[in-house]
């Protein structure tokens, strides 16, 4: 530590001379820069000066205090926070590898060069990370119609801290009856906690959605959350409806077949305009009739009663 004071002050002093009228006209920006965790971001800056021909002999970078820098550059030579580099010759921009949430912070920038010394660079590093994906659960796990129930849905390995939206089926948001709890890991990140209570659960408000936000309210992850309950098949309410729906189709092209079939019985007997025929024709046209007449009803009571059958099937398949 001593050591690196004892070259700090040695090179500011060896500058004062030759230098004192030059450093006024050189000068370092740096643009804030914005990483993400465990990757490598860069933090681009620029010397501002007249002189065409900048060579950079000596780099510090300071975050806590002026005595401690965190990395240092003399010639090729590397001490402090090896994750720093100054990928180009005699550019001041600098590289930091797997970005960290401890690498958030303002930093002071100081380049020793052939022009002077720049003693106020600065920069700000920032630093995001995305949320893993929500897992879900309820409790209890298995939940009855009308029942009270908790719902949970949590959120790790983000940065910084978001929130988590709650909507059913209907779109209708819950969020403002649930609860938000936020917790700090070790490495920084934020693990998201949502906890959304029923005390009377409806059927229909099932499946629910879990939304999670980053700090920016920009959706980063959703998961869709289907409930248990208990005796119910939340996907059987489609399946019965169909079934109903096919049942009526062909309740309606039954009748309508009878309906049909009857008016064109009636109308074979009308009255002919033929000769009188023989009484034995007669006779026998007649008991035809009446055989086709029970024919026809027995037909009509069998089909009523496969209705009401498969009417009876559907109700029974509801009500399970």
């Amino acid at each position: 530590m001593a050591s690196h004071s004892l070259l700090f002050l040695a090179v500011v002093f060896s500058f004062i001379c030759s230098g004192a009228l030059e450093e006024k006209l050189i000068r370092v920006e740096c643009q804030p820069a914005v990483g993400v965790v465990g990757q490598t971001m860069k933090i681009h800056c620029s010397f501002i000066s007249s002189f065409k021909e900048i060579n950079i002999d000596l780099v510090y970078i300071f975050k806590s205090g002026p005595e401690n820098p965190v990395f240092s550059l003399k010639n090729i030579i590397k001490t402090g926070d090896l994750r720093f580099n100054l990928p180009s010759e005699n550019n001041p921009s600098l590289e930091l590898a797997s970005a960290a949430v401890a690498d958030e912070g303002n930093y002071r920038y100081m380049i020793v060069t052939n022009r002077g010394v720049i003693e106020d660079g600065s920069f700000r590093i920032g630093v995001t990370s995305k949320y893993h994906e929500p897992t879900t659960i309820s409790w209890p796990e298995k939940i009855e119609e009308g029942g009270s129930v908790d719902l949970y849905c949590n959120a790790s390995g983000g940065y910084p801290a978001g929130s988590i939206q709650w909507f059913d089926n209907t779109n209708t948001d819950w969020t403002k009856s649930a609860t938000l709890k936020t917790t700090e890991g070790e490495d920084k990140l934020v693990q998201l906690s949502s906890k959304l209570t029923f005390k009377k659960i409806d059927l229909n408000w099932v499946p629910f959605r879990c939304v999670v936000l980053n700090s920016k309210f920009v959706k980063e992850r959703e998961s869709t959350f289907h409930l248990k309950f208990t005796g119910v098949d939340t996907g059987s309410s489609v399946t019965v409806s169909v079934v109903l729906m096919v049942t009526g189709i062909i309740v309606v092209a039954v009748l309508m077949g009878l309906l049909f079939r009857r008016r064109r019985i009636q109308q074979g007997r009308r009255p002919s305009a033929q000769p009188i025929l023989r009484a034995s024709a007669v006779r026998t046209t007649l008991n035809t009739d009446e055989e086709d007449d029970e024919n026809e009803d027995g037909n009509e009571a069998k089909a009523e009663g496969q209705i009401g059958e498969c009417f009876r099937k559907a109700t029974t398949e509801q009500d399970t």
